[in-house]
C-alpha cells in the first residue's frame, strides 16, 4: 500500500473519492488475449506483440473504433478474424467481496468511481451485465481519450470530480498504474490478493472489517 498506513485515519483524513480498476480487481475473467490467440494458433505472448504493433493503445483511447483496429490488425499482421472478439472472447465474473466493498465505502459516504482501461466491446458487456451499477460514475479510457498509465487519466477524474489526489484513493492490479497514480500524490492499493486488499482498503478508510 502506498499513501497512509497504520492506524485508521479520522473521518476527515480519510479519502473522499475512491477510483477502482475493473478487471482483476472487481472482476475476473477480463484477459481475452488467450482466448483470441488461440483462435488465430498464436502463443499470448506473440499475440499481445502484434496487438501493440497494430495499435492497440488507440483501441483503449478511442481512437480507433474496434473494426477499424481488426482492419488495421490484419493489414499489419495478414491476419482475421470473425466476428467482434473483443465482446465475443469476453465473459467477466463479478468478485463478490470487491463489490461489498464498494457498497460499504458508498454506505460509509464516500464517493466510489470506477477507472478503467477499456474498448467499446467491453464496456458494453459491463453495461449490459450491470456491473458498473455498483459505482457512483464510470470513466472509461475509450471515452475519455486517455489511459493508465498517463496521468492525464487521473488528472482528468479529478478535475471531473473536483477532488484533490491528496484526498483520494486508487486500486488497481498492474504495479505500473498504481505507481503512476501514487506519484500524483493519490493513496494506492495494489490488488493480488483479494482479502488483502479489501483489507487494504479498510484500513486506509477506517471501515470496520467485514
Amino acid at each position: 500500500m502506498t499513501g497512509r498506513s497504520g492506524s485508521a485515519p479520522r473521518s476527515d483524513e480519510a479519502p473522499k473519492l475512491a477510483i477502482f480498476d475493473m478487471g482483476g480487481v472487481m472482476v475476473d475473467g477480463h484477459d481475452v488475449a488467450p482466448a483470441i490467440a488461440s483462435e488465430l494458433g498464436l502463443d499470448a505472448v506473440t499475440f499481445r506483440r502484434l496487438l501493440r504493433e497494430a495499435g492497440s493503445d488507440d483501441l483503449d483511447t478511442g481512437r480507433v473504433s474496434p473494426a477499424e483496429f481488426w482492419e488495421r490488425f490484419k493489414a499489419v499482421t495478414g491476419l482475421g478474424l470473425a466476428g467482434e472478439p473483443w465482446g465475443d472472447h469476453f465473459h467477466p465474473r463479478r468478485r463478490p467481496r470487491m463489490y461489498d466493498l464498494v457498497e460499504r465505502l458508498k454506505a460509509a459516504g464516500v464517493r466510489v468511481v470506477a477507472g478503467t482501461n477499456t474498448s467499446g466491446p467491453h464496456y458494453r458487456v459491463h453495461l449490459d451485465g450491470g456491473d458498473y451499477a455498483v459505482f457512483d460514475h464510470v470513466y472509461a479510457s475509450h471515452l475519455l481519450g486517455v489511459a493508465k498509465p498517463d496521468p492525464g487519466f487521473w488528472l482528468r477524474i479529478l478535475g471531473a470530480e473536483g477532488v484533490e489526489a491528496e484526498r483520494s484513493f486508487f486500486i488497481d492490479d498492474l504495479a505500473e498504474n498504481v505507481g503512476a497514480a501514487a506519484r500524483l500524490g493519490l493513496t494506492t492499493v495494489t490488488c493480488g490478493d483479494v482479502d488483502a486488499a479489501v483489507a487494504q482498503v479498510e484500513e486506509v478508510f477506517g471501515l470496520v472489517p467485514g
